[in-house]
């Protein structure tokens, strides 16, 4: 079984970008973002990165249509305008980008899935991409931009400490409170309703 990976290309040179990427040997990019351009950094439009990547053997895919961060379908939507991690997640595509996925670590890949912020924690390759695999009994790894290594784990402890940083007081005092599992939960929504990507207007129900 390979390993599953994530990355956010920021404002990286293209040579340590791929210094990154051979430090933990990966050799397959998913690039999730929905539209593979970027005015800010353009050694990773989608032509440069691929060609990049080609050069050292990293094979390159485009994602966006699986697990963009802003997809067209306005039922993944909801009532408040912003885009619902949870519908995307159950949604066909998404789960058949994750099969497709699931096949690639199958056959001993190592699969990064690359965006552009920075820290994970402000981008959906970890917050709804990352996590559904997680359910899945599959943990990403995630390179940061320091060249350490963030585990899902760990990101979730980040999560549970912005969002209930007294949680383990109010299950003390509390026999209402929620269970690990639901502060979890709780606190990647949360995140999806801050980071999510919203429309101009409301989605009508």
């Amino acid at each position: 079984m390979g390993g599953l990976y994530t990355i956010g290309h920021s404002k990286h040179t293209q040579e340590y970008f791929v210094e990154l990427l051979s430090r933990y040997k990966m050799n397959h990019v998913l690039d999730v973002r929905s539209t593979p351009y970027s005015k800010y950094a353009e050694q990773f439009n989608k032509d440069n990165v691929c060609k990049v990547l080609q050069s050292e053997n990293i094979r390159y895919s485009f994602m966006g249509n699986f697990f963009g961060a802003r997809p067209e379908e306005k039922n993944l939507y909801n009532v408040e305008g912003y885009l619902d991690f949870e519908k995307v997640a159950e949604s066909d595509m998404f789960n058949r980008g994750i099969e497709n996925v699931i096949l690639g670590l199958g056959k001993k890949n190592n699969v990064v899935l690359m965006c552009t912020e920075k820290d994970p924690f402000d981008c959906h390759r970890a917050i709804m991409v990352a996590r559904a695999f997680a359910l899945k009994g599959i943990e990403a790894k995630h390179i940061l931009a320091n060249g350490n290594i963030q585990t899902q784990s760990e990101l979730d402890s980040r999560l549970l400490d912005k969002y209930f940083p007294d949680r383990g007081q109010l299950s003390f005092f509390d026999n209402n409170a929620l269970s690990d599992e639901e502060y979890l939960r709780q606190a990647y929504h949360e995140r999806n309703v801050e980071i999510g990507y919203r429309l101009d207007e409301k989605v009508a129900i």
